[in-house]
């Protein structure tokens, strides 16, 4: 059990934590892939990591996807392994030594491919992360998970088609006795249902039919929708549902708000009744006021309208 206020990093005295909310922390790090076959990462990455492990200390680190650099059929097998090998050494033999376990979903760079496929499922199947599974039967694909009195499914939305059997799964899952008696429920896939930002804002970059899987995570009275891919951090909420889009190490400009792009990485800090969220800006250590965010986003599928909090 973490202590209820924890120190945050010297660069962003700016922020004091409220005192009282409760003891779970998680952080919430995706999109950090460099360009294609890179086994490097920008510098704004081991900052982060070192930030997580030194000051943020959360209980479990959460990725939207795209950890590494592949979604390219001219790489070797080798190729491909030796950028999981730069994960491993860079993002989560770190993570996994300090205790603090990273659950994630595969994004495009790291899992669209068949062949990318079968490099994802031998890295992962070798080092699986330490939590509480629901199911394990689909991993590194789709599982679920608890957390404290948080319930997590992550669907396969490397691509955008989340099909018929992908929504069966996640509507039995949201049924089950571990989801019912969460707190709260979040379903984590790297395509976002509505389109965030400009440069992503179209057809293929969006989960095709996002309607359906929409309506089955409101019935199943789901929290928020975590997703990646468009690298623009935005909490907003589509058509009763609660979306909170990943922002990326390198961002991009929110759909009608040109010279936005940032970096971005959140904590979520758990209460009793809701859950906050406070963005960083990796590359220069500060809080982003939800304030600066646009109010509302018309992008594919949208709108979305900015929202301060999980709940």
């Amino acid at each position: 059990m973490l202590s209820a206020v924890r120190p945050l990093l010297p660069l962003l005295a700016l922020l004091t934590l409220t005192p009282g909310v409760d003891a779970l922390r998680l952080v919430l790090l995706s999109d950090f892939n460099g360009s294609y076959g890179s086994t490097t990462y920008p510098p704004a990455l081991q900052k982060t990591v070192q930030c997580i492990l030194n000051d943020w200390k959360p209980d479990l680190v959460i990725s939207a996807g795209d950890l590494i650099a592949g979604q390219q059929a001219s790489l070797s097998a080798k190729q491909v392994q030796a950028m999981w090998h730069s994960f491993e050494q860079k993002v989560n033999a770190p993570l996994r030594n300090a205790g603090i376990p990273f659950a994630f979903t595969l994004g495009n760079h790291d899992a669209s491919l068949a062949s990318d496929r079968v490099q994802a499922a031998s890295y992962w199947k070798a080092h699986a992360p330490e939590l509480q599974y629901a199911d394990k039967t689909g991993f590194p694909f789709t599982y679920s998970f608890t957390v404290q009195n948080i319930f997590v499914a992550v669907l396969d939305a490397s691509g955008p088609n989340v099909d018929a059997v992908q929504r069966r799964w996640l509507t039995a899952q949201l049924a089950t006795p571990a989801a019912r008696g969460a707190k709260f429920r979040l379903v984590m896939g790297h395509l976002p249902i509505a389109g965030v930002s400009q440069g992503k804002n179209r057809l293929g970059e969006v989960i095709r039919d996002a309607a359906s899987l929409r309506q089955v995570m409101q019935q199943g009275n789901v929290t928020a929708y975590l997703h990646g891919h468009h690298a623009a951090y935005y909490p907003g909420r589509l058509a009763g549902l609660n979306v909170l889009s990943s922002g990326g190490i390198g961002g991009r400009d929110y759909v009608g708000f040109p010279g936005t792009a940032r970096s971005v990485v959140t904590v979520l800090d758990v209460g009793q009744d809701s859950i906050q969220l406070t963005a960083y800006d990796a590359d220069t250590g500060k809080v982003i006021p939800s304030a600066s965010l646009p109010a509302r986003i018309d992008g594919l599928n949208g709108p979305l309208t900015r929202i301060t909090e999980l709940r």
